[in-house]
Parts: structure tokens; C-alpha cells; sequence
């Protein structure tokens, strides 16, 4: 993977002290995992370009993980893309020109580099490979004033039937901006644009975010999609980021701010929230409330802040949460241990298990959830699930909601593509229509499918909303 910085005209010979790097030398730094190479290939007064190569081994990439994928774990595109690990080479390269540090030694370059740095230049910058929509790259960038050409290059990968789908896609990006804010942008959005993140990210990254986006991200138009994608695998983390973005005020710092929001997400629930998942858990909560059900099984709890809702509905409900995370469980237990004895509320019980395994202790209870679960099972386990749920366990009803394939042309996604890298697929109405019709029919239920998760203003109607909404009832109740 590769990224080519260049400028030409008056700026040409400043741009080794921008970047920090003497034009007669060559950076080098490895890792474990990835080797990574600075060099200019041109430095003349009216022209100078910087490149930065990546190379990652990979089969270091995967040693001990179980990818189970034969040959193809070694020879996919992963390796090569500009995503994440280009990110981090920018960081780890030209930290200082990220973070907008202008000085020399020499007091006459100092002033001259310091009045030119902070100016906008004329920059064009060629990265690549990425994997991803090529309306995705435009719909980043363009807003951002740059002029955007995109090569696309196929990709076949034994073993992997959907790299056909996916060609790989070099672009180059010209315009005005000062090096410290294209590298800002380039930092943030390569692992936007494929957030298959190789490294274990927490709350320091959702701060990296918030201080390397600066104005563009706060005032860019996909500012949620960005942090959605950004912070793909943490809902936790997304809900961090919105709260530091969306509690900006100028006149506070950073630091302050940061302090501020981290207060107040020791104990957060924002009424004003409409975000999807809070619309979701508004009409399952008003749902569950209008058939009075007073036991309720939620099947992939997580940290349980469904289940904290469910609980306070009436005094004697009993209300059972099932995750398969450790760590969600241990979570959701401190969030239903809020007392001063920091005991476990006694109407709740946590369960470590599976939605797939039925288990016939929560036979016939009054009402099952399943919230943005079914989309992480694989597909050839779904009838196991359909088993365990409407088979073995049997409530009165069951809610389903599940990401609605269709809405991701919102999200400039192509199909095959998925709002998360765990998802194992996103249906369209269609798709969720069959399997909702052959799960009643196997099971003796009625269903209907509603649209829930809001849409935003400028999305096409046809397309319905963020997720689909299914009730299931049972034809006896």
C-alpha cells in the first residue's frame, strides 16, 4: 500500500520541512507485523513529492488467529489496502506534520516555514488500494474540496467468491489544504473507508478521533456515518464519539470537554437521543408495555441497558438476559447492580449462553427479544436459532429487529458490503419477507414486518428505514 504526497510551485522546497524529512535520506521503521518506508522520489524548487510505503507480512498478519479460510487467509487483498495500517503510518511518520508542528533550527527557514505552513497549498495526493464503493471515496472526500479520480483494479482471491464484486480502487486527490489538515483527513477516513481495523482500539481512539477530525469532521455532512464506520466494532465507543462531537462548544478545550462528557457517560441516558438504536428500544419498550408482559427474555442482552428499561415497566416483572459475551455480561450486571449494596436486581437474571441453544427453563414466557442479533449468526445456523427460539422456548411473542439491507444505498454501500465487519448479512424486504414467512409457517405463528430506526432527510422512501421491525405471534395466544 502506498501514498504519494506532492506539490508544486513555490511551496516545492518547503515540503521536507513540513514533513520533517530530509529529502537526501530514507525513513525506515518496522514492526512485527509491517515495515514502513518514507523516501522523496522528487525534490525540485518547482516540484516535490513524498512517498510512503507499507508492507505488511501475512502471514505475521495471521498468525494466531483462527481464520479458517485455507490458502485464502495468505493471499486476500487485506494485507495490501490503504486502510488502517496506512493510518497508522502516517502517525508514525509524519506525526509531527499530522499534528501541525511547523519549526527548523534555522531562524529565516523557522520563518518562512511557519508564515507558509499554516496556508493552504496546491496538494495532490494518490493513495491506494482501498476496498470499498467508489461513491463511498467521492462522498468522503468531495465534500472536503477535493477533486477526486478513482482507478479501479479487479482482484480475484482463491477461495473468496465476493472479491469479484470488490475491485480494489487507487485514488488521487487534488486541491488546496494545508499538508497538516490532508493528512488529518487521510488519517480519519482510510479506516472509514474499510474499517476492518487490525489493531485493538478503546476510549483513546474516540479521543483521536475527536481531536484529529477538528472542524471538517465536526461540520461534514456524514459526520455519523463516519464515526460509525470508524469505530465499527464498539457501539459503546460510537456512543462516545457522538456525545464529544455533538457537545462541542468553541469556547471550551478539548481537555475540558472530554473531562465533561466523560462524567456524564458514567451514568447517560439522553432523552433527547432519537439516535436509531434508541427508537429501536423505545417501541420494543412500548410494545412490551401495551401486551403487558411481565416475563420477557432478551436474547443477546449485551451490557443490558435494554434490560434496565424492561425492568422498571412494572413491579413484578421477571425479566432474563442472554449473552454470549463475558465481558457484555459482567457489564450488564454492574448496570443492574445500581444500588447502594450493588446487589443484582432480584426480578433480573443474567444467563451466559446462546440464543441458538434453546433452553427449555424459559419455556413459554410471555415475550422474546432479539435486537440486532440474527444478523451475526451465519446463515446456515439461522434454522437452529428459529429452533431454539420458536421451537424449544416458545413465548407468546417474539421481536426481531435486524439492519435493513436496503437502506444501506444510504450509506453508498454495494451489495455484498455490510455496516459491520461481523455482520454475516443484511437483508432486504424481500429477503427478511421469506425467511419471517417460512419461520411462521414452521413455527405456528402471525407476523408482521414495520420499519424502525428513523431515515434521514434526503433518503429515497423506497427505501424504508434503518432496520426492519418483526413481531411474531403466536396463532394460540
Amino acid at each position: 500500500m502506498f501514498l504519494s504526497l506532492s506539490v508544486s510551485g513555490e511551496h516545492a522546497p518547503d515540503l521536507g520541512f513540513v514533513l520533517y524529512k530530509h529529502p537526501d535520506r530514507v525513513f525506515e521503521k518496522s514492526n512485527s507485523k509491517a515495515r514502513v518506508t518514507g523516501f522523496f522520489p522528487e525534490n525540485r524548487d518547482d516540484h516535490a513529492e513524498f512517498c510512503l510505503a507499507v508492507e505488511v507480512d501475512p502471514v505475521e498478519r495471521v498468525r494466531g488467529v483462527n481464520w479458517d479460510r485455507g490458502i485464502a487467509s495468505y493471499v486476500e487483498p487485506m494485507p495490501f489496502l490503504a486502510a488502517s495500517h496506512m493510518s497508522q503510518a502516517i502517525s508514525q511518520a509524519l506525526g509531527s506534520a499530522l499534528n501541525g508542528t511547523l519549526a527548523s533550527k534555522d531562524p529565516v527557514i523557522d520563518a518562512r516555514v511557519k508564515a507558509a505552513g499554516v496556508k493552504p497549498w496546491p496538494l495532490t495526493i494518490k493513495v491506494g488500494p482501498v476496498r470499498c464503493s467508489p461513491f463511498m471515496i467521492e462522498r468522503l472526500f468531495v465534500e472536503l474540496g477535493w477533486k477526486v479520480e478513482i482507478e479501479s483494479h479487479a482482484l480475484d482471491v482463491p477461495g473468496v467468491d465476493h472479491d469479484d464484486d470488490r475491485p480494489l480502487h487507487v485514488f488521487t486527490l487534488t486541491g488546496e489544504a494545508t499538508v497538516s489538515a490532508a493528512l488529518s483527513q487521510l488519517y480519519v477516513l482510510l479506516p472509514v473507508l474499510d474499517p476492518n481495523r487490525h489493531y485493538f482500539y478503546d476510549e483513546s481512539e474516540a479521543r483521536k478521533l475527536f481531536d484529529k477530525g477538528g472542524d471538517w469532521l465536526r461540520n461534514h455532512s456524514d459526520k455519523g456515518l463516519i464515526i460509525s464506520r470508524y469505530l465499527s466494532k464498539s457501539r459503546e465507543l460510537r456512543d462516545y464519539a457522538h456525545q464529544l462531537f455533538g457537545s462541542f462548544q468553541e469556547k471550551k478545550g478539548t481537555e475540558e470537554l472530554i473531562a465533561e462528557i466523560e462524567e456524564e457517560m458514567r451514568d447517560w441516558e439522553d432523552p433527547d437521543d432519537n439516535s436509531p438504536h434508541r427508537q429501536r428500544h423505545t417501541r420494543i419498550i412500548r410494545d412490551i408495555s401495551a401486551w403487558s408482559a411481565r416475563k420477557v427474555i432478551d436474547l443477546g442482552c449485551g451490557e443490558g441497558r435494554l434490560l434496565e428499561r424492561l425492568v422498571v415497566l412494572a413491579p413484578d416483572m421477571r425479566v432474563v438476559g442472554i449473552e454470549p459475551s463475558v465481558r457484555e455480561i459482567d457489564r450488564a450486571r454492574k448496570r443492574m447492580s445500581n444500588n447502594p449494596g450493588r446487589t443484582l436486581d432480584p426480578r433480573v437474571e443474567l444467563v451466559h449462553g446462546s440464543a441458538s441453544y434453546g433452553d427449555e427453563r424459559f419455556k413459554d414466557f410471555d415475550a422474546a427479544i432479539l435486537s440486532e442479533v440474527i444478523e451475526h449468526v451465519d446463515p446456515d445456523r439461522l434454522p437452529n436459532l428459529a429452533r431454539s427460539v420458536f421451537g424449544i422456548m416458545a413465548p407468546r411473542r417474539v421481536i426481531v429487529t435486524t439492519p435493513n439491507g436496503d437502506y444501506n444505498r444510504v450509506f453508498a454501500l454495494r451489495p455484498g458490503e455490510f455496516r459491520h465487519d461481523d455482520h454475516r448479512f443484511e437483508w432486504t424486504l424481500e429477503e427478511c419477507r421469506e425467511w419471517v414467512s417460512n419461520v411462521a409457517a414452521t413455527y405456528g405463528y402471525d407476523a408482521e414486518i414495520t420499519p424502525v430506526g428513523g431515515r434521514s432527510a434526503d433518503a429515497d422512501e423506497s427505501y424504508g428505514e434503518i432496520s426492519h421491525y418483526i413481531v411474531f405471534t403466536k396463532k394460540d395466544a
